[in-house]
């Protein structure tokens, strides 16, 4: 049975940065949140709100910045691809994004359903974004609770919208993790740190805290959405 350093090692190459380019920027990359390669290897799976930041860029026009993915090119070494939103899905903050040029190296996504309370995983992210520099991290973490919430909406009119969309979806489960994520973790993969099997998608929405007192005090709790909304939102795009 594999290590976690093992397993570590193979989940690396496939935890990408998302974010902005522009060439007339400063920085001109710009980091938004983590992702991680599904798939065929041109899929990428982050958090919709990490999406919703970058906002139209998918779409950018000749002076809007471009939505993109930094795959890991060896140590210290990244390369930049385009991408653009397949599909967001605000009820479980997750989206689904297309990237150019070769297929990267995939993760292997399973069904959450076996996830017990009391098991123990792993996450990798990028916390506090380029703070730390772009090396990525990755935190034990056991799951010790499985428990049923809606998302928070930071601002009243996201409230409005988010709350008509909720009394059609209802509330779902999510994983509640004895550990640490900070800003920049979002969209990082929960995984079985036996195999690499991503089992779920980190999520610093749920953290109802503001992002100062997140790096300051932070509260030693962490949430993740369960892998089997990925694989509903990968099934609608074969």
């Amino acid at each position: 049975m594999a290590q976690l350093p093992d397993t570590v090692e193979r989940v690396k190459p496939s935890v990408v940065l998302v974010g902005t380019y522009r060439a007339t920027d400063t920085p001109r990359f710009r980091y938004v949140g983590t992702g991680f390669v599904v798939g065929d290897g041109l899929r990428v799976v982050t958090n919709a709100h990490v999406a919703s930041a970058i906002g139209a860029a998918g779409a950018s026009g000749a002076d809007g910045p471009a939505l993109v993915v930094q795959l890991r090119a060896g140590t210290g070494l990244w390369a930049m691809r385009q991408a653009r939103v397949l599909e967001t899905v605000p009820e479980h903050d997750l989206a689904l994004l297309q990237i150019d040029g070769p297929a990267a190296t995939a993760l292997k996504v399973l069904a959450s359903e076996p996830v017990r309370e009391g098991d123990d995983l792993a996450f990798m992210g990028f916390p506090i974004g380029g703070l730390l520099g772009f090396s990525a991290v990755t935190h034990r973490a056991t799951v010790s609770s499985i428990t049923t919430m809606a998302l928070p909406s930071p601002t009243g009119h996201q409230l409005s919208e988010r709350a008509i969309r909720s009394l059609r979806v209802g509330p779902f489960q999510v994983f509640q993790l004895d550990a640490t994520a900070y800003p920049g973790n979002s969209g990082g993969p929960l995984f079985d740190p036996r195999n690499g099997a991503v089992v779920g998608v980190i999520n610093m929405v749920l953290i109802k805290s503001t992002h100062e007192s997140a790096m300051s005090q932070p509260s030693g709790i962490s949430y993740a959405i369960p892998s089997r909304y990925v694989l509903e939102l990968m099934a609608r795009h074969p």
